[in-house]
């Protein structure tokens, strides 16, 4: 049997508790397959937690989207959100609680996106980058440190998300997904965050010429709208993974919480290992 949760409900009026009327507005419904035992929400309202009978915690977005699901076991009463990923699960029978965290794994397209390294390596790095971003550029050497370290296990997935702020990242995207269409994205990419401080359109110009681009076809790809729908669409999907600056990196959809290579041998040899148990 198939059960439905309502999503929040929209009041119409913020002091409604002396309104004469409330006006209610259904947001929508998930689906649900098993009966719910209890649900919760974060702490900042962003997810929804639902406590199965059989003991599994489902997670889903504010908007209803699944976000995955963790078991917990059914001796697991009820659950109380403590921040924003983590959560205190209470058993009665037991007469304790436990504390556990939540590392959610998103899905990260990387179709048609420029990759370097082995595009069969079982580990992707995901970068939703900025070409204006100091702080992409001094990551730059460190993503090139960590390719050379596992050059067979982990690929390169480079992601647009251009900030407001830097008037020039978006020309800059725009010259890279030309670059691309030449075979000459990743030149072009180490040539933009060489020079991220000094970029304007005479210098991402000149840029692409040093990264010895046919100029005619440059040019005339530069006035190609899908390449402005590709840059849209991945800061659409950086803004739906919870990217709120540059650079933010995902390994195997985790978000990286130290940028160093301590942090990346952690987070890789994690997913190696799991790999290989799988493989058992």
């Amino acid at each position: 049997m198939r059960y439905l949760l309502l999503l929040g409900i929209l009041l119409g009026s913020v002091g409604f508790a002396c309104a004469e009327s409330i006006d209610v507005r259904p947001l929508g419904a998930i689906a649900l397959e098993e009966t719910p035992r209890q649900i919760a929400t974060s702490a900042d309202g962003q997810r929804i937690y639902v406590l199965t009978e059989t003991g599994r915690v489902q997670i889903f977005t504010a908007d209803g989207q699944p976000q995955g699901s963790v078991e917990v076991g059914p001796e697991v009463a009820s659950i109380t959100p403590q921040g924003t990923n983590r959560l205190i699960l209470e058993m009665k029978e037991r007469r304790q609680i436990a504390l556990i965290a939540l590392e959610p794994v998103l899905e990260i397209s990387s179709e048609g996106a420029p990759v370097r390294g082995n595009p069969e390596a079982p580990v992707s790095i995901a970068v939703f980058d900025d070409f204006e971003c100091p702080y992409c550029a001094r990551a730059v050497p460190l993503l090139k440190e960590v390719l050379a370290a596992y050059p067979d296990q982990v690929k390169l997935v480079f992601k647009y998300f251009p900030l407001p702020m830097h008037k020039n990242a978006r020309p800059a995207a725009m010259a890279s997904l030309a670059a691309q269409r030449q075979g000459k994205f990743w030149p072009l990419h180490d040539l933009l965050f060489e020079n991220y401080n000094q970029l304007n359109p005479q210098k991402i110009r000149e840029l692409a010429q040093r990264a010895e681009l046919d100029m005619a076809r440059f040019d005339q790809d530069l006035k190609d709208s899908k390449l402005m729908q590709r840059i849209d669409a991945d800061q659409q999907e950086g803004q739906r993974v919870g990217v709120r600056g540059t650079p933010t990196i995902f390994v195997n959809g985790r978000l990286l919480a130290q940028r160093s290579m301590a942090g990346f041998n952690q987070m890789i040899e994690s997913e190696l290992a799991k790999l290989e148990k799988k493989a058992q």
